[in-house]
């Protein structure tokens, strides 16, 4: 009929023009995207209150997080608040709301901090918020070995992103319908640990190749190597995306463009 006519020629001529923006436009900079992956060089660090602008080297008052201290996105005035004989709060963000933590618990817990504040290698997942990160991948060896040292300690929020109440100042609270529970009943493993505890900040990783450390001494290189070997292989999942996508709209376009002239 006339009308499967028009709206078969239509399609044909609609499906022409998408795959002639693919070829011009996204595969080209497919390629230059996917052919140079590169970390950052400009030294930037998050965006926020939270961190300093660049990253760059502290003195002698950086009291923890020494591997960070040669190039540092957290000053060392922050550190201190690290060193101290019992940490319970960073800040107006208190940890122990449902009593101190043990002291293996509290190490890790320091870690993390360390790692989110002091890393120059968290920018590369950067969050939409300021100062965020979103699903950073962590060596999960990482992940449960802190919900080892944590599982008997206590806390009354699941996520502490969402989950407690904050006053103005920023200070946490647990709800009123909240009661503390062990991190063993709250999270039950370090996956659920990492991937729920700080939000989307963290994502439980099992493959070595494709994972960052958060607390060891080798991290900084560790790390920097790491975050080139994922983004290499961000670059060549999306061309291998692209690829898929164009040969698939290409053979449509064929599949209509025979039926168009058959029709004829």
């Amino acid at each position: 009929s006339v009308v499967a006519r028009i709206v078969l020629y239509s399609s044909y001529t609609m499906c022409r023009v998408v795959a002639y923006l693919v070829v011009l436009i996204f595969v080209p900079l497919s390629y230059v995207h996917g052919q140079t992956p590169r970390l950052r060089t400009d030294n930037k660090c998050l965006k926020g209150s939270n961190h300093k602008e660049f990253a760059s080297p502290e003195g002698a008052g950086y009291a923890a997080c020494h591997q960070f201290q040669a190039k540092s996105c957290c000053t060392s005035n922050f550190t201190q608040q690290l060193a101290r004989a019992s940490v319970t709060n960073i800040d107006n963000f208190y940890w122990n709301r449902c009593g101190n933590l043990s002291k293996r618990c509290e190490e890790f817990m320091i870690g993390v901090e360390c790692f989110y504040r002091c890393s120059p290698n968290a920018v590369h997942w950067e969050g939409q918020f300021p100062s965020s990160i979103n699903r950073l991948p962590v060596c999960h060896q990482f992940c449960d070995d802190w919900y080892e040292a944590c599982r008997s300690d206590s806390s009354c929020a699941t996520n502490w992103v969402t989950d407690y109440n904050r006053t103005s100042d920023g200070t946490n609270h647990c709800s009123s319908t909240s009661q503390c529970l062990t991190w063993e009943r709250r999270y039950g493993s370090g996956r659920m640990l990492c991937d729920t505890l700080w939000g989307s900040t963290f994502n439980y990783t099992t493959d070595a190749n494709q994972c960052l450390k958060v607390n060891a001494s080798d991290l900084v290189s560790f790390n920097t190597d790491a975050a080139q070997r994922i983004l290499n292989s961000r670059a060549s999942s999306a061309q291998t995306w692209l690829f898929h996508w164009l040969l698939a709209l290409l053979t449509a376009c064929f599949c209509l463009s025979s039926a168009h002239y058959h029709d004829y």
